[in-house]
C-alpha cells in the first residue's frame, strides 16, 4: 500500500491542488454562456430522455441552438440534469471534478512522452492546474466543453504514441475513436488529429529514413475522417437550420461584428492580426492581467498592415517558427511544445474561419500546455534542477492566490459583470449587458433608488451605442427605456432611424408603432404594424396592438379579423382574448364574445380576468 502511494504521489497530489484551486467554485450559480447549453436549452434540460436529438445539428434564433456542434458536451450537460436536476452547484462540483482528472491525466501525458524520474513534470503540471487563464474553463460550467476535448485530445495522443510503438491495431482504433471525442466535444479538438502527425517523426530512432509514413498517414486520415464528419453534419442532409427563413422573415439580426471584428476583414488582414496573435497570446501566457470575461468590440484592437504592431509581431512569429522547426529536427521537448501550442492556437488564428469571440481566455486553454512542455528544456541546460524546480515552484504560490481570488468573481452574472466591467470601458457587449442587468432589478428596488438607477440604465445603453451603432438590440433597448422613463421625443429618432437602416426587419418598425401609440397617433401607428406582419413577423402580440389601433379608428370588423388571424400563431397572455371579447361586445355580438372567453379560458384556466369576464357577460346575456 504504502508503495504504491509513494509511486502514485506527484499524481495525487496534483489531483488533490485542482481540487483545492477550484473548490471556492462549488457553490457559484449559473453564469455567462451557461444559458447557451444549460438554463436556456430544453435539449439539455430533458436530461437523458432524447438522447438522439442531442446529435442533431440546429440553428435558430434560439438562444440554445446558438452553439457548435458539440454532441459530447452536450450529453454531459443533459447527464447533469438527469441525476441532479437543474442545479448549478453540482455541475460546477462535476467540472472541478472533471478538470482534477485532466492534469492527473497531463502528467501521465508527459511522463509517457517525457519520462523523467525527478520532479520536473510534476511542477510543470502543477503551473497548468494554478494557472489563472484556465478559470474560464472551469469556473463556467459552459466551457467544459474544453476539458472534455483536451482531456479525449491527449487520450489520442498517448494511445497514437502506444500504438505507434506497438504496431497495434487495436490501438490505432482506440486513439481514432478518443480523438473523434474530442472533436465531437468541440470542434478545436481536431487539432490533436494535426499533433499526432508529429508523433512518428519525433518519436522515431532517427532521420527521415526510419520516418514512420503509415503510422503518419493514419493520423491525416483521421483528420480527413473529422473534416468529413464535420462537412457532414454542416450540410443540407444534416444540418437543420432557418437562418435564411428568419433572415428573409426580419425575424432574426445577429452582427457578428460585435463579438469578432475581424467578420469586416479579409484573409490578408486577417492574416496580418494572426501575426499579432502569437506574441499576444504568449504574452498573456507569462502575464494573465488582467483577466476579463469579455474581449468583444471594442475591447481588444484589430491591428492590420498599416500598424507597426503587426510588423513588429512578424519578425517575432518567424523567430518562433523557426525555433520550432529546430527544436522538431533535433527532437527537443521545446519543438514538441511549441508545435503543441501553435497548432492549438491555430484555430483560434481565424484564418479559415472567424470565430464567434475575437479572443477568450479559454483559447488559450490547450495552448498553455505547449508553452509549459518549452520549459522542460531548462531542465536539460540546467546544471542543479533542484533550483529549477524552486522557481517553479515559488511561481506557483502567487499563481494559485490569483486564480483562487478570479474564481469568486465568476460566481454569478451580477458578480461577473461588476467587477470585469471596470476594465471593460471601451466594451459595447458588456456595457450593454450591465445596463440590461440593472434595468432587470429597477422595479425591485426602493424609489430613490429608482431614480439613481434610470440614469445608470440610460447611460449604460447610451455608451453602448456611442461605441457601436450594430448594435441593434442597444438601441431598441435604448428608444424603449425612454419612453419607459417618459423620454418619448428623445425615442422618436431612434425609431425613425432603426426603420430606415433596418427595413427588411419587423422591430423597428413595432417600435414605432407603439410609440405612436403612446401619442394616440392611431392612424400613423397602424402602417407600421402592418409593415412589420409583411416583414415576415408572425407575431400575435403585434397582432394584439395592430388590431387596438384599428378599433380606435373605428375599423371593428378589421380589428375582429386581425385578432383572429394572430390567435392562429398562439397567444402568450388571456389578455389576448379579454381585448377578442370586448370588440364583440362594442359590436353587441354577445354570444362571440362569450365564445372568446372561453377559447382563451381553455388556454388560460387559471386567468382571473377572464374568468370574471365571463361571469359578468353571462349575466349580461341573462
Amino acid at each position: 500500500m504504502k508503495s504504491a502511494l509513494k509511486k502514485h504521489i506527484q499524481v495525487i497530489l496534483l489531483f488533490a491542488l485542482a481540487i483545492v484551486q477550484y473548490a471556492n467554485t462549488a457553490n457559484h450559480d449559473y453564469a455567462w454562456d451557461d444559458a447557451i447549453v444549460i438554463t436556456e436549452n430544453t435539449r439539455v434540460q430533458k436530461g437523458l430522455a432524447d438522447v438522439p436529438e442531442l446529435f442533431e445539428n440546429i440553428k435558430t434564433s434560439e438562444t440554445q441552438n446558438r452553439y457548435g456542434y458539440r454532441p459530447i458536451a452536450l450529453l454531459s450537460f443533459a447527464t447533469d440534469i438527469e441525476f441532479f436536476g437543474l442545479d448549478a452547484k453540482a455541475a460546477h462540483r462535476v467540472n472541478i471534478l472533471l478538470y482534477a482528472i485532466l492534469c492527473a491525466l497531463i502528467f501521465y501525458f508527459l511522463k509517457l512522452f517525457f519520462p523523467s524520474n525527478g520532479w520536473s513534470n510534476f511542477f510543470i503540471v502543477a503551473l497548468f492546474v494554478v494557472h489563472p487563464l484556465h478559470t474560464e474553463v472551469v469556473a463556467n460550467i459552459k466551457s467544459r466543453d474544453e476539458i472534455l476535448a483536451m482531456l479525449f485530445g491527449l487520450l489520442g495522443l498517448m494511445t497514437f504514441l502506444k500504438s505507434y510503438r506497438k504496431d497495434s491495431v487495436l490501438l490505432y482504433f482506440t486513439s481514432a475513436v478518443f480523438l473523434v471525442l474530442s472533436f465531437l466535444s468541440k470542434e478545436s479538438g481536431v487539432v490533436f488529429v494535426g499533433l499526432a502527425v508529429l508523433i512518428p517523426w519525433f518519436f522515431s530512432d532517427g532521420g527521415i529514413r526510419k520516418f514512420s509514413w503509415g503510422t503518419a498517414a493514419l493520423a491525416v486520415l483521421i483528420g480527413v475522417m473529422l473534416l468529413g464528419v464535420r462537412a457532414y453534419v454542416y450540410s443540407d442532409w444534416f444540418f437543420q437550420s432557418d437562418d435564411m427563413v428568419l433572415a428573409t422573415k426580419g425575424l432574426f439580426h445577429q452582427d457578428g461584428f460585435v463579438g469578432n471584428p475581424l467578420v469586416d476583414y479579409g484573409f490578408v488582414d486577417r492574416l496580418g492580426m494572426a501575426f499579432y496573435f502569437i506574441p499576444f497570446y504568449i504574452s498573456k501566457l507569462f502575464w494573465p492581467y488582467p483577466l476579463l470575461h469579455d474581449y468583444s468590440y471594442n475591447q481588444l484592437e484589430v491591428f492590420t498592415w498599416s500598424d507597426w504592431e503587426v510588423w513588429l509581431a512578424v519578425p517575432i512569429c518567424l523567430f518562433i517558427l523557426g525555433f520550432t522547426i529546430k527544436g522538431l529536427v533535433q527532437r527537443k521537448k521545446y519543438g514538441f511544445g511549441l508545435a503543441f501550442f501553435l497548432a492549438t492556437s491555430s484555430i483560434y488564428l481565424h484564418l479559415v474561419q472567424t470565430a464567434p469571440d475575437i479572443f477568450a481566455e479559454r483559447f488559450l486553454f490547450a495552448p498553455s500546455l505547449g508553452i509549459l512542455i518549452c520549459l522542460l528544456s531548462v531542465y536539460e541546460y540546467a546544471s542543479k534542477p533542484l533550483r529549477v524546480n524552486l522557481l517553479l515552484g515559488l511561481l506557483i504560490v502567487p499563481a494559485f492566490a490569483y486564480t483562487f481570488q478570479r474564481n469568486k468573481v465568476w460566481k454569478d452574472n451580477e458578480t461577473l459583470l461588476k467587477t470585469d466591467i471596470v476594465h471593460l470601458d471601451n466594451c459595447a457587449r458588456a456595457n450593454y449587458n450591465v445596463a440590461l442587468m440593472k434595468h432587470a432589478d429597477l422595479y425591485g428596488v426602493s424609489a430613490e433608488r429608482q431614480v439613481q438607477l434610470r440614469q445608470e440604465i440610460l447611460q449604460g445603453y447610451e455608451k453602448t451605442v456611442d461605441i457601436t451603432d450594430r448594435l441593434l438590440n442597444a438601441e431598441v433597448d435604448l428608444s424603449a427605456a425612454y419612453m419607459e422613463f417618459g423620454m418619448p421625443n428623445k425615442a422618436y429618432p431612434i425609431f425613425i432611424s432603426l426603420t430606415e437602416r433596418y427595413p427588411d426587419l419587423s422591430t423597428p418598425f413595432v417600435q414605432l408603432g407603439k410609440y405612436y401609440i403612446s401619442q394616440k397617433q392611431f392612424e400613423k401607428a397602424i402602417p407600421q404594424f402592418e409593415k412589420a406582419l409583411e416583414n415576415g413577423d408572425r407575431n400575435s402580440d403585434y397582432h394584439y396592438l395592430l388590431s387596438i389601433c384599428q378599433f380606435n379608428v373605428g375599423q371593428r370588423d378589421k380589428a375582429i379579423d386581425i385578432l383572429l388571424e394572430g390567435e392562429k400563431l398562439g397567444v402568450s397572455s388571456g389578455s389576448y382574448f379579454s381585448l377578442e371579447a370586448r370588440l364583440y361586445m362594442k359590436m353587441n355580438q354577445v354570444d362571440f364574445a362569450i365564445f372568446s372567453i372561453e377559447r382563451g379560458l381553455r388556454q388560460f384556466p387559471s386567468d382571473t380576468q377572464l374568468k370574471e369576464g365571463l361571469i359578468k357577460l353571462r349575466n349580461t346575456k341573462d
